[in-house]
């Protein structure tokens, strides 16, 4: 009897995705997509919200939306406007890290949520002038 030799199998990032730390170090150079994202979000105004996806399509999706996300991540806390940025539902994606707080930071700017936590993206969305 032989034995076959078992596949060998592992996680692989899909082809194009960058790692963690690649996005990282793209952070730190002044004009990637991670810097382009960053000025992005400072030009949200109070009282506006922009989705992961709208900021993807603002860089020519050098980014995916959770590639956007990352690139808020990396800013920092303070660096940058992030509660201004929703998902694509007009809800809120980081509850589960600090309940409540994205929300409270909205509703103090005056963005409204309906009974389900929805933001109205027809009225609350940010649309910059090109």
């Amino acid at each position: 009897m032989t034995s076959k030799k078992a596949k060998k199998t592992s996680a692989r990032r899909p082809r194009g995705s960058a790692s963690p730390q690649r996005a990282a170090a793209a952070a730190t150079t002044a004009e990637g997509p991670f810097a382009r994202v960053w000025a992005i979000v400072k030009r949200i105004p109070r009282g506006r919200v922009a989705t992961y996806g709208q900021l993807s399509e603002m860089i020519d999706r050098r980014l995916t939306p959770v590639g956007i996300g990352w690139a808020i991540r990396a800013a920092g806390e303070d660096a940058i406007p992030w509660h201004r940025v929703i998902n694509s539902k007009g809800t809120i994606s980081t509850d589960g890290e600090h309940p409540g707080l994205q929300r409270a930071m909205l509703e103090s700017e005056g963005v409204e949520f309906d009974a389900e936590g929805r933001v109205d993206l027809a009225t609350a969305c940010w649309r910059p002038r090109r």
